[in-house]
Formats: structure tokens, C-alpha cells, sequence
């Protein structure tokens, strides 16, 4: 069976880039008319940033596959067992997962529809 894959919804992605590329915008500004070096490489650290959370958040997704389930992105990738999870939640507009040790995961937001998610999740837990 294939794995799912829940990915950053597109306008989620396309809103991320256009302020990314209005970062890059106004930060050049500093970097070609600066009066200073400091304001130069404010400039750069700015564009930086901006241009690091467009790509972070367009590689971000959650595979469900089998009995794992990763949340990951670019720079970071976490691992979790299906057998970890009891059910799973909407708590204030966020997916949250009950752990059978005690206490939640907070799933992170991907700007789909919240029940959407959910009933993906709970239903790759509940499966036999």
C-alpha cells in the first residue's frame, strides 16, 4: 500500500513565497542603499531568513506509512509507531494525538481542514 502524504496546503506555500519575496524586496533596499555595513548585512540576514522559510515550509509534510508515521521538513524529521497513538483529536482547530503513555502530540498545521487531517490520522491509527 502506497503511504499518504499530507503536504502544506498550496495557498499556505504561495502566501509563504509572496512574503518571502517581499522580504527580499525590502531587504534590498538596505543592502544597495545601506548607509552602513550593519544595515547591509541586516539585509542579507533578512533575505536569509525569508528565503530559508519558503523552502522549509515547502518541504514540509507528514507520511503515514505502515505502522510509521513521520513529521518532518527540510531540516529536521521525526519518527513515530502507529502502536504509540490511541486516537486522535481537533483541540482548538489543531490535530492532536492521544499517546497511550499519557499526554498529546500536537500535529503541525498544515492549512488544510483540520477534520480532513484528523480523520486521515485516525483512521491510519484504528486500521488492523
Amino acid at each position: 500500500m502506497a503511504p499518504t502524504i499530507i503536504r502544506m496546503a498550496p495557498w499556505v506555500i504561495g502566501a509563504i513565497w509572496l512574503a518571502a519575496l517581499a522580504f527580499l524586496g525590502m531587504s534590498s533596499y538596505f543592502f544597495f542603499y545601506g548607509d552602513s555595513y550593519l544595515l547591509r548585512y541586516v539585509g542579507m540576514a533578512v533575505t536569509a531568513f525569508a528565503m530559508t522559510a519558503a523552502v522549509e515550509t515547502s518541504g514540509s509534510k507528514i507520511v503515514l506509512d505502515g505502522d510509521t508515521m513521520q513529521v518532518g521538513s527540510l531540516m529536521r524529521r521525526r519518527s513515530f509507531q502507529r502502536a504509540e497513538f490511541e486516537a486522535a483529536k481537533i483541540d482548538r482547530g489543531v490535530v492532536v494525538l492521544r499517546r497511550k503513555a499519557g499526554g498529546w502530540m500536537i500535529l503541525p498545521g498544515t492549512g488544510r481542514d483540520a477534520l480532513e487531517v484528523r480523520n486521515t490520522v485516525h483512521n491510519w491509527i484504528t486500521k488492523t
